[in-house]
């Protein structure tokens, strides 16, 4: 039997709706039993459709609300070649198959819309009851919702990126082949099945209800906001405490294996208890692997490049390779990682086509800009060049040029390596001298790590950021977690207080690096929101008497009191609801959709 099969080739103006007959290459709209594809374009879903064909988007395709949610209903089977997008104001809702082919990706982003900042509105999400499923290499990324999964998210080597939202609904997770889950907030009512794979919290909030199992050597939980947790393991619970001993959540873990800590710096990993060498404390500055550089028979894999081979300057010369070498970090032993993981500079981000595609380097590896060297980590400002916080391992290569000199990375202009005495840090296929030498005297442009002169190229960078159509906006998202799981919020913003409670409750939020948006600021603090004051009922609370931990100490002549987007406070004794008094909100960078 023939399957009856439809083409979407939009003619309708001004929008291209998919209700429309004329839209579709047979005239007729697509409904269950129906194989329809859309490639390289927008389909526009008026309120009240749902969609239940088998639907294959390619060539970044796009669903999109019209004023409304996206809804893939029982029947629907939506497969992903390449790259596609769902759009929709309020929700997104899946009750049928989604499937990412290998190397795909899917980006569903959720917005309030129309009702966007009214007391009492929704808070959009993204709800699933059937099954999705990512081959290796495929990428989910979900922003700006919450993800309610009560269905099945199959991560066969793929990743999935949650970042605006919590994760419930009672669901499952499958991690196998190398697989990673990560996840920018808070985790309640949700089991992860490992067999191989990495699930990394952003927020280490774990709620009510969150389980693993299957998980053994080689599977990690990720922590890359708490330094140095502690764990304790009783009759198959795992409890995670910061180093002061406040418990951020816990989970159910079954076969009860030995667990330990690795602290990281900046951040911890829980893994399997196992013997493991330590990570070198050199990190010199390199090219990730992968990375493009220019030689006079075209753009190299850097990992390909040999002793004697040519490479092209900045200023337009050839100069041959005198030495190369590479070494290799785990980062979830590594004692700094923040040290190690790479810096991202996205395509276009210094300039048009500069770098050529995403560029990626180790943080202290210099960019040259406008006549000076700059460490990448002191160019991040979180939207065009960032710092890949989720990466496990990461290989490095650097080349040596007889004089310190500039290369074209991906087109970007990048130095070259210059012995500062940390060659040790490499392991070498071929020998070389020792010959340490200094910034002040051997370097080919002047570093700079600070003042006016960093400060105008961040500026710089920011402009470039809100050309290509980053916009800071602010995350209004903030919840009240009472043990372990969100707390009801009315119309008046007052949160609900259950009857019986564990006496203490966080302020969870958004949080943002304040010199990720002025390119002036040197605040590298991470601040969630700015609290004034906290009522219950006609009691009101200065912040600084109910808060137990994650504020920053409050500055002078300030009126609010900053969390660092987990704010611990202790709840008042006969308290039915709390509101929270906010005077500022993180911030988060948004990039506009794309055209319909």
């Amino acid at each position: 039997m023939t399957v009856p099969s439809e083409t979407f080739n939009p003619i309708s103006t001004p929008a291209a709706d998919w209700s429309d007959p004329a839209n579709w290459s047979g005239g007729v709209v697509p409904g269950a039993g129906v194989a329809a594809a859309i490639t390289g374009t927008t389909a526009l879903l008026d309120p009240g459709v749902t969609i239940e064909a088998s639907l294959a988007l390619a060539g970044a395709a796009v669903l999109s609300g019209n004023d409304g949610a996206v809804v893939l209903g029982s029947s629907a089977a939506v497969t992903i070649s390449g790259s596609g997008a769902l759009y929709a104001n309020d929700s997104v809702v899946n009750q049928g198959v989604i499937a990412l082919g290998a190397a795909s990706s899917l980006s569903v982003v959720v917005e309030l819309g129309a009702l966007s900042g009214l007391t009492g509105a929704a808070p959009p999400s993204f709800a699933s009851t059937g099954t999705i499923a990512l081959e290796t290499g495929a990428t989910l990324a979900i922003t700006g919702t919450a993800f309610e999964n009560t269905g099945t998210l199959a991560l066969a080597g793929g990743t999935l990126m949650l970042d605006g939202g919590a994760l419930g609904g009672g669901g499952t997770i499958d991690l196998t082949g190398g697989a990673l889950a990560w996840l920018g907030d808070g985790v309640a009512d949700q089991q992860f099945s490992f067999a191989g794979g990495t699930l990394a919290l952003a927020d280490p909030l774990l709620g009510a209800a969150v389980s693993l199992t299957g998980f053994t050597s080689g599977d990690v939980l990720l922590l890359p906001t708490l330094a140095d947790a502690r764990i304790a393991q009783s009759n198959g619970q795992v409890t995670i405490e910061t180093a002061t001993g406040i418990v951020e959540g816990s989970f159910a873990l079954a076969g009860a294996p030995a667990l330990s800590v690795v602290a990281s710096g900046s951040g911890s990993a829980v893994v399997i208890a196992a013997a493991s060498a330590p990570a070198p404390a050199n990190d010199p500055p390199c090219f990730a692997r992968g990375t493009a550089i220019l030689t006079p028979s075209g753009y190299r894999p850097v990992e390909h490049l040999a002793v004697g081979d040519p490479v092209i300057t900045a200023s337009g010369g050839v100069q041959p390779i005198v030495w190369v070498g590479q070494h290799t970090s785990d980062l979830a032993t590594h004692p700094a990682p923040h040290r190690v993981q790479p810096i991202r500079i996205a395509a276009g981000a210094l300039a048009h086509s500069v770098p050529r595609r995403a560029l990626r380097v180790s943080p202290d590896h210099a960019i040259a800009l406008d006549g000076v060297l700059i460490p990448a980590k002191l160019l991040v400002n979180g939207a065009t060049i960032i710092q890949e916080q989720d990466c496990l391992a990461i290989t490095y290569h650097h080349i040596e040029l007889a004089r310190h000199d500039i290369v074209l990375a991906e087109a970007a202009p990048c130095e070259t390596y210059l012995d500062t005495g940390n060659r040790a840090g490499f392991s070498t296929a071929s020998s070389w001298p020792v010959r340490q030498k200094r910034w002040d005297h051997d370097a080919c442009a002047p570093l700079v790590t600070a003042g006016a002169r960093l400060r105008r190229s961040r500026a710089a960078l920011h402009d470039r950021a809100c050309a290509l159509g980053f916009a800071p906006a602010a995350a209004a998202t903030v919840s009240l977690w009472i043990d372990g799981r969100p707390a009801a919020r009315d119309a008046a913003g007052r949160f609900a207080v259950p009857l019986v409670h564990g006496g203490r409750a966080i302020i969870r939020s958004h949080r943002f690096i304040p010199a990720h948006f002025d390119p002036g600021s040197d605040d590298r603090r991470e601040l969630g929101v700015a609290i004034t004051a906290l009522r219950a009922g006609r009691r009101h609370f200065n912040p600084d008497d109910l808060a137990q931990s994650g504020f920053h100490p409050r500055a002078s002549g300030d009126t609010a009191r900053w969390t660092d987007g987990n704010g611990v406070i202790h709840l008042p004794t006969c308290v039915r609801s709390i509101a929270v008094d906010i005077a500022g909100l993180p911030l988060a960078w948004q990039r506009a959709a794309p055209p319909q």
